[in-house]
């Protein structure tokens, strides 16, 4: 991304894939280069809008973000008494921004009309110090009424060597591994092909295998989906993840399936995760064993399998919080159905589900965000 041009116009730049290609890792790996690129800018948002958002929320977010906490609370404190409307926060970040040098990553834009709500009333037309936006979607149409073709990234998948090394790594292997052995590099190859070189897939297998031996991924490979390796789809990629699902073990099955109780891109913050588990009955303690470690194993064993993805990491490389990716929470809210896990209420809750559930969950406009429910 070219930052050196220091005025002019925002540019949008957009990142355009299917789900499980890497998208916002790409992105991610963009905004946090902070000595390369966000050194040449003001200020600076990430901002998650997926398939549902709240406006006010979303605008909330971005002014803490660009702008600080102070300035949101002293905004708050003025419209104090007053309804807090779309337009009082538009108003005021528009008005804040205009003489900025911002960097906003839009990443997950599912709608034309999403964008033209965010463009025509979050981005002022005035500024003229060279911004820039980062989007990410899976809608090349949508990529296409933000921005030039010339910036539009079409990210692809991997290159064979790329995807197989991530494998090798994932199940802890190594190519001195396939070197050593004929059978283990052919079944290397033949796995990373199936995956059809798709970062998400090949993460999610290679969660699976690093818990087997060597002689059992075959009959892992015979049971993947062939549709990703000849015509990678939203489906075939559900079918990915439910077969990693299948073969966790029986402890960590409720563990994953409650998270579908929080809503889609959420930031969920382990300690509090953990502390519910254990509320809920889900962690198996024995005696001697201080049963919030237990949880804690439980929760990096999901990381390490690849179904939560990392979202703050400790200096010392400890997991603080974490996301549920899009295509792994479909599929986890729709286990969580079928066994009567979890009950998704929906914004507007108007009776009682039918049936026996452990969970319901309702998403509210006060849901957004980070930390937890």
């Amino acid at each position: 991304m070219d930052v050196n041009t220091r005025n002019g116009d925002a540019k949008v730049i957009c990142v355009v894939g299917m789900g499980g290609l890497g998208k916002t890792t790409l992105a991610r790996k963009t905004y946090e280069s902070k000595e390369d690129i966000l050194k040449n800018f003001s200020c600076s948002a990430w901002i998650t809008v997926s398939q549902s958002f709240f406006k006010i929320e979303m605008l909330k977010d971005m002014i803490r973000q660009l702008l600080g906490g102070d300035s949101l609370k002293n905004l708050l404190k003025e419209l104090e008494g007053k309804v807090v409307q779309v337009k009082d926060l538009a108003e005021y970040l528009n008005k804040e921004i205009k003489d900025k040098r911002y960097l906003i990553i839009l990443d997950d834009l599912w709608t034309i009309d999403a964008w033209r709500w965010i463009k025509d009333i979050v981005f002022p037309n005035s500024n003229k110090k060279g911004s820039r936006i980062i989007v990410t979607t899976r809608d090349v149409g949508l990529a296409k009424e933000c921005t030039f073709e010339s910036l539009i990234y079409h990210l692809k998948t991997l290159e064979v060597v790329e995807a197989t090394n991530l494998l090798l790594k994932k199940s802890r292997k190594t190519n001195e591994d396939m070197t050593m052995d004929e059978n283990f590099k052919s079944i290397v190859e033949k796995l990373v092909k199936k995956c059809g070189c798709l970062p998400l897939a090949i993460l999610t297998i290679g969660g699976i295998l690093a818990t087997k031996k060597i002689v059992e991924w075959e009959h892992v490979y015979n049971q993947l989906p062939s549709e990703l390796e000849s015509n990678p789809s939203l489906e075939a990629m559900k079918m990915m993840v439910t077969l990693s699902y299948n073969h966790l073990p029986s402890h960590l099955k409720p563990c994953f399936l409650y998270l579908s109780i929080f809503p889609e891109d959420f930031e969920i913050e382990m300690r509090r995760l953990v502390e519910r588990w254990i509320a809920e009955g889900l962690i198996r303690g024995g005696t001697g064993v201080n049963i919030e470690d237990v949880a804690k194993g439980y929760f990096n064993e999901l990381i390490n399998r690849s179904m939560l993805q990392a979202s703050r990491v400790s200096i010392e490389g400890n997991v603080k919080s974490c996301r549920v990716h899009d295509i792994m929470r479909d599929v986890m809210v729709s286990i969580s159905r079928d066994e009567n896990f979890v009950y998704q209420a929906g914004d507007t809750v108007t009776s009682v589900a039918e049936g026996n559930f452990r969970h319901a969950a309702h998403h509210g406009s006060n849901t957004k965000g980070r930390h937890g429910l």
